[in-house]
């Protein structure tokens, strides 16, 4: 290898070089090797924010895996850091990481296995590189990411992840305009990061890019003007429909924006017979470990992924008689209990489902409602709920899974009793329990639901309350739905996001319904008009009736898992 420069920092020895790509554009990579010369396993990581600090921002320092007897190798995306080229997100991420690993494989310090690692968009390149299946490729972990961009980065069941394509694209427009030192451009993208009303309330949704700005982020246009799971957003995910046999570690945190995602690459490869692993803990997107948003989940929520990591790639890369292969391939943080506990299957097979049904007198509005949850259906019609929502005033919850500036959409466990005060807020509550309840997988609900208008959003959020009366969102769902106006109610089934959570005795099982979670999604407008080219003057308040009765019973679905069983 012919570096162009290189540094000692005590043993380790910190090699730059430019890689050729197959069109000639040259990535910037630096290589982190020991003081001797030996090949050893290689592990590899790209990204597009910085390839000599955001590596080490939430893993640990690649010095860390050299003296765990690895090169590591750091690379900026084309068009990043000093990488040259157009960063064009996604576009030719999986043949330049072909390419990359091809150029490791044949240099002196690579013993010719090589893994990569690398979480949200260094995870998604991973997953693009091997869809190309290359030889090289022994191992890999990607972590809090998606295979399926469409679906799984940019919306969310058919409504836009708002408040997380605008701060990345900002976030990404801003770096793009210091490398052309357009300094102006980037120091407006910074006000705008810091001005959450700005960013996100615009309308219409994008707007808040003026021309000087759009240019840094042109590829904003193409995610607004197509539909989740049309040929563009084929064309951009390569690793959708990923089949390969490479071992991977999958890594996961229940309160991540891309849960589903991770979970869905996971289960793909390991439905192929893939030596597949997964690893979820109660993390957002960043930083990793015990504290997140208002909850302290125990030393044992620490950031364990570096040693697992360590352990992963020893066994496949340099075989490492460990233990890895002896264990179970599914460890997941049950939060409440504040522990890890390990499964041979995701979902796990030993779960039950456990039935509770919506009740009320037609009152569940806010706290102070009499929204009830309990084992038994109707006998006899009961009478409707009824929720009017305005998108002018939308609700806006605490906590969630966004990313990654909390003042702009909060994220995490939050106290949920600041917005449930809200009469455009159903809550349904459980009596007491009696006993601990361990839930596992991903709840379910159906509701039967009419609307005054042709559409209309349901968002809803499974809730922990304490004995105090805390109440902490657990698990979240949400539905971009079309109505036949003055039509009888439909049933509406809802998908949770996956969860593990001990609700402990005397505790209560909440769940909260509304038609806004702003600005996590952008705003239905309740009209033709498409809620992305929406202006405030075509913004209209819906009203949503739901209805029960022993033939449209509305009912939650709880995975649970027999605590003494696993």
């Amino acid at each position: 290898m012919v570096s162009d420069a290189s540094v000692r920092l005590g043993n380790l020895r910190v090699l730059t070089t430019h890689v050729a790509m197959r069109d000639g554009v040259r990535l910037a990579t630096d290589v982190y090797v020991g003081p001797t010369d030996i090949p050893r396993p290689c592990l590899v990581i790209r990204t597009p924010y910085g390839r000599r600090f955001q590596v080490a921002e939430t893993y640990a320092h690649p010095g860390w895996y050299v003296s765990r007897g690895f090169v590591v190798v750091c690379q900026d995306t084309r068009g990043r850091g000093d990488s040259e080229g157009e960063f064009r997100p996604f576009e030719t991420e999986a043949e330049d990481g072909f390419d990359t690993l091809a150029w490791v494989a044949s240099q002196p310090f690579c013993d010719g296995s090589i893994g990569t690692y690398g979480f949200s968009y260094p995870g998604a390149v991973q997953l693009d590189a091997a869809s190309l299946a290359p030889p090289q490729l022994r191992a890999m972990a990607p972590a809090m990411t998606a295979a399926d961009i469409g679906t799984g980065w940019m919306y969310r069941n058919g409504a836009l992840n708002l408040s997380w394509v605008l701060s990345w694209s900002a976030e990404l427009g801003r770096a793009t305009a210091l490398r052309v030192h357009d300094l102006d451009a980037a120091g407006t993208f910074g006000d705008l990061l810091s001005q959450p009303s700005q960013l996100v309330g615009a309308l219409p949704v994008g707007s808040c890019f003026s021309p000087g700005l759009s240019e840094h982020v042109e590829y904003l246009a193409d995610w607004l003007g197509h539909a989740p799971g049309d040929d563009y957003w084929r064309r951009l995910s390569p690793a959708a429909e990923l089949k390969t046999s490479v071992p991977s570690l999958f890594i996961a945190g229940w309160y991540d924006v891309f849960l589903e995602s991770t979970l869905r690459a996971f289960e793909r490869l390991d439905s192929q017979g893939c030596p597949a692993r997964l690893m979820v803990g109660p993390w957002w997107h960043t930083p990793w470990g015990r504290f997140v948003g208002d909850e302290d989940f125990s030393e044992e929520a620490g950031n364990v992924i570096d040693e697992a990591q360590v352990r992963f790639f020893a066994h496949f890369l340099a075989g490492e008689a460990n233990g890895v292969e002896g264990e179970p391939p599914v460890r997941l943080f049950v939060m409440g209990e504040n522990d890890w506990r390990s499964f041979e299957h995701w979902p796990p097979s030993t779960s039950r489902v456990e039935t509770l049904y919506f009740h009320s007198d037609g009152r569940s509005n806010s706290l102070n409602g009499t929204g009830r949850l309990d084992t038994c259906p109707p006998t006899a019609d009961e009478e409707m709920d009824l929720l009017a929502s305005d998108p002018v005033f939308p609700v806006s919850p605490a906590g969630g899974r966004s990313c990654c500036y909390p003042e702009i959409s909060p994220m995490g466990p939050a106290d949920q009793r600041g917005h449930e005060i809200r009469n455009d807020v159903l809550v349904y509550d459980s009596q007491p329990l009696e006993a601990d309840l361990l839930v596992i997988g991903s709840p379910t609900a159906s509701l039967w639901v009419a609307a005054d208008r042709e559409s209309a959003d349901l968002v809803a959020r499974l809730v922990d309350v304490s004995q105090d009366g805390r109440a902490v969102n657990v698990s979240d769902a949400n539905a971009r739905l079309a109505f036949e106006v003055g039509g009888p109610p439909k049933e509406v089934r809802l998908s949770f996001s996956p969860t593990a959570v001990l609700f402990r005795r005397g505790h209560r099982i909440r769940v909260d319904v509304m038609e806004t979670s702003f600005p996590l999604f952008d705003r239905n407008p309740h009209c033709k008009v498409s809620p992305l080219q929406a202006t405030l003057a075509d913004f209209d308040s819906v009203t949503m009736a739901f209805a029960r009765s022993p033939t449209s019973c509305s009912s939650l679905g709880l995975p649970v898992v027999d605590r003494e069983t696993v």
